[in-house]
């Protein structure tokens, strides 16, 4: 199942409906399954005869940190390269010079 998003025009933030076109209840979890996890309701879904059936996992924060972390990880190997790259420099330029004395 999955919500529409409205936005009016003297608002630029943007809001949740359900299927009864209200704005969705964001919700938190206390099972032991999913201790703390959000999720999306209808605000009618606890009336009665008006069992709205919407409801959904709220992905978003879980999707923002997701984001934040790749962009960590494509930072690191983007320094990983560079680093490699001046090493590999490095090793160019040294030449190794071994002797031995043999009595």
């Amino acid at each position: 199942m999955s919500a529409t998003i409205q936005s009016s025009s003297s608002s630029a933030q943007k809001e949740m409906v359900c299927h009864c076109q209200l704005p969705v209840r964001i919700c938190t979890s206390k099972t032991k399954e999913h201790p703390g996890k959000k999720f999306q309701v209808c605000p009618n879904s606890l009336k009665p005869g008006k069992k709205c059936k919407y409801w959904e996992w709220d992905e978003e924060p879980v999707q923002q940190s997701l984001d934040a972390e790749i962009a960590a990880i494509k930072e690191d190997v983007s320094d990983l390269k560079k680093e490699v790259l001046e090493l590999k420099k490095k090793k160019r330029g040294h030449r190794v010079h071994i002797s031995c004395n043999l009595l």
